[in-house]
C-alpha cells in the first residue's frame, strides 16, 4: 500500500515531465487507483475487522469504502476535464489517503478486531473516511508551491519516506493525520490573513475646513446738503 501511494505521487509528475498526458492516462490511472485504493483497502476491511466474527457488516463497510472511493475518482475526473478547480486543489479526501487511513487503524491498533465496541468504532470510522472522500472538502496539493528553492520540498519528502519506511507504525498514521485535519489550518491561516488584511493602516486624510474671508464692514457717515429752497434737514444716520 505504502509503495502504491509512493508511485501514485509521481506518475502524474512523470507524465508532465516527458509530455505523456492524455484523456485515457487519466481514466487508466483512475482504474488503477480504484484497484489498488480501493478494492484493496476494502478487502482488508472485511479480513481484518470483520471476517471472524461479523462477516455481513464487514461486506457493507468494505462496500461503502470502495463505492465513496470510486464516486470521489469520477467526479475528479469530471472536474478536471471541466477545469472547474485549480490544479492545486482536491475536492474530497484523495482516495490514497483514504486508504492510508485504513492502514493507520491496523498499525495503531496491531491485531485483528475482536470485541462488538472495537468493530463498532471501526465502522463509524471507515464511514467517517467514506464521507470525507466525496465531501466538498477542500485539500491541499503539492503542485503550485511558490518556494524560492525546490531542495527543502524534496528533502521534506524524502523525510517523510525514510521515516515512513523505517518506523511506519509512527510515521504513517501521523502524516495521515495532519493531511486529513490540515483544512482546517488553511481555514485559520486565511482567517489570520485576511483579519490582518482588514487591520492594516491606511494613510487617512484628515479633512480641511474651506474659510471664506470676511469682509470688513466699513460704516460711513454722510453728510446731507440742504437743496436750494428746502429748510435744514438733519443727518439720517449711517448706512
Amino acid at each position: 500500500m505504502g509503495a502504491s501511494v509512493l508511485l501514485d505521487g509521481f506518475d502524474g509528475t512523470v507524465a508532465r515531465l516527458t509530455k505523456t498526458e492524455s484523456n485515457f492516462g487519466v481514466q487508466l490511472d483512475s482504474l488503477v487507483d480504484a484497484v489498488a485504493f480501493g478494492l484493496v483497502t476494502a478487502t482488508m476491511i472485511y479480513f481484518w475487522g470483520f471476517k471472524t466474527t461479523y462477516p455481513a457488516l464487514g461486506k457493507v463497510i468494505g462496500f461503502v469504502f470502495l463505492s465513496a472511493g470510486v464516486i470521489r475518482l469520477a467526479r475528479f475526473n469530471v472536474l478536471k476535464e471541466a477545469h472547474a478547480i485549480p490544479t492545486n486543489i482536491f475536492v474530497g479526501l484523495p482516495i490514497p489517503f483514504g486508504a492510508l487511513s485504513i492502514v493507520s487503524a491496523v498499525l495503531i491498533v496491531g491485531r485483528p478486531l475482536k470485541t462488538q465496541l472495537e468493530m463498532l468504532a471501526f465502522s463509524m470510522y471507515v464511514v467517517l473516511i467514506a464521507f470525507l472522500m466525496i465531501s466538498s472538502v477542500k485539500y491541499r496539493t503539492m503542485k503550485r508551491i511558490k518556494s524560492k528553492s525546490n531542495v527543502f520540498i524534496l528533502l521534506f519528502l524524502a523525510v517523510i519516506i525514510a521515516l515512513s519506511i523505517n518506523f511506519p507504525q509512527y510515521a504513517i498514521p501521523f502524516v495521515t493525520f495532519i493531511y486529513i485535519i490540515s483544512p482546517v489550518f488553511f481555514y485559520i491561516l486565511n482567517k489570520i490573513r485576511s483579519s490582518r488584511g482588514l487591520l492594516t493602516p491606511t494613510s487617512a486624510t484628515t479633512p480641511t475646513t474651506a474659510t471664506t474671508p470676511t469682509t470688513p464692514v466699513v460704516h460711513m457717515e454722510t453728510e446731507s446738503h440742504p437743496g436750494p429752497g428746502s429748510g435744514p434737514q438733519e443727518d439720517d444716520g449711517n448706512i
